[in-house]
C-alpha cells in the first residue's frame, strides 16, 4: 500500500526530545520527513554553525529519526543551520511536500483524538488524516466547531458531514463524537478542549508564510498546549 500522507516533524537541535513512541505508531502508512533546525545566534552565520556543530547534529538528528525507520516508515532527514525557524518548518514543508506538520508533544498514549473543524476549506484532507489515524489506532475522536456569525455551513451540518465521511472510510460510528461551541474565543476553547485529549489535529487556515503553515488560531493552541499536535495543510491552496 502506497503512503497516504507525508509528514513532516520538526526538532529544535541540540538536545531535543525524541517523538513519543505511541505517536511514531500512528504514523505507520505514511511518510515521514525529520527537520533539524539548529538555532544559531543571530551573529553567527549558517556556514560557521555548520562547519562547527555538523556531525553532532547529524548524529542527533540520525537518532531522532530512528523510531521512525524501525517502525518500517519511509524515512527522510532534513539538517538546517539557522535563525529563522518558522520560516525553515514553512519552507522545507513545501520542498517535501509534506500535508501535515507535526507539532511534537507528549504523549503516553493516543485513545482521544480532538479534531477542530472549522469550515469546508480543507475538510477532505483533515479527514483523510484523521481516517488514517484512526486505522492505525483504538483511538475514539471528536469533531468540534466553533460557531462563528461568519460561518458558511450551520456547524452541525459540518460536524455530521466530516462523520458521515469517516464512517464511509470504515471507522465505527461509536468511535466518533461530536461537539458544537459558541465561544467567541476560537484558541482558548480548543486549547480547553485540547486538556482532555492526547492528541490534536487542527486544520491550517491562512495562505501565507507561517500563516499559512499554521494560521493564527493554530499557531495559538501549539504554543499554548503540551499536545500533540498535527497540522494538516491545505495544499491545494498554496503557493510554493
Amino acid at each position: 500500500m502506497s503512503p497516504t500522507h507525508n509528514v513532516l516533524v520538526p526538532f529544535e537541535l541540540p538536545d531535543a526530545e525524541p517523538v513519543p513512541p505511541v505517536l511514531v505508531d500512528t504514523l505507520a502508512t505514511m511518510e515521514v520527513v525529520v527537520l533539524g533546525h539548529y538555532g544559531l545566534p543571530e551573529q553567527t552565520p549558517p556556514s560557521a554553525g555548520r562547519a562547527q556543530f555538523e556531525a553532532d547534529a547529524t548524529a542527533e538528528l540520525e537518532t531522532l529519526a530512528q523510531p521512525f525507520e524501525r517502525a518500517g516508515i519511509t524515512t527522510t532527514t532534513r539538517l538546517v543551520f539557522g535563525k529563522a525557524r518558522e520560516k525553515t518548518v514553512d519552507r522545507v514543508a513545501v520542498e517535501e511536500g509534506c500535508d501535515v506538520i507535526l507539532s511534537p508533544g507528549r504523549a503516553d498514549s493516543v485513545d482521544r483524538i480532538a479534531v477542530p473543524l472549522r469550515g469546508e476549506a480543507n475538510l477532505d484532507r483533515i479527514v483523510s488524516f484523521v481516517g488514517d489515524l484512526l486505522a492505525a489506532s483504538d483511538a475514539s475522536v471528536t469533531l468540534f466547531h466553533t460557531a462563528q456569525s461568519s460561518d458558511r455551513r450551520p456547524g452541525e451540518e459540518l460536524l455530521a458531514d466530516a462523520t458521515d465521511r469517516l464512517v464511509d472510510s470504515a471507522v465505527a460510528a461509536d468511535r466518533i463524537d461530536s461537539r458544537l461551541s459558541t465561544d467567541d474565543d476560537v484558541g482558548r476553547s480548543i486549547v480547553e478542549l485540547g486538556a482532555d485529549f492526547d492528541v490534536l489535529v487542527l486544520g491550517e487556515t491562512e495562505p501565507s508564510l507561517r500563516e499559512r503553515i499554521l494560521g493564527t488560531v493554530p499557531a495559538q493552541v501549539t504554543a499554548d498546549t503540551n499536545d500533540p499536535a498535527f497540522v494538516v495543510r491545505n495544499v491545494e491552496g498554496a503557493e510554493p
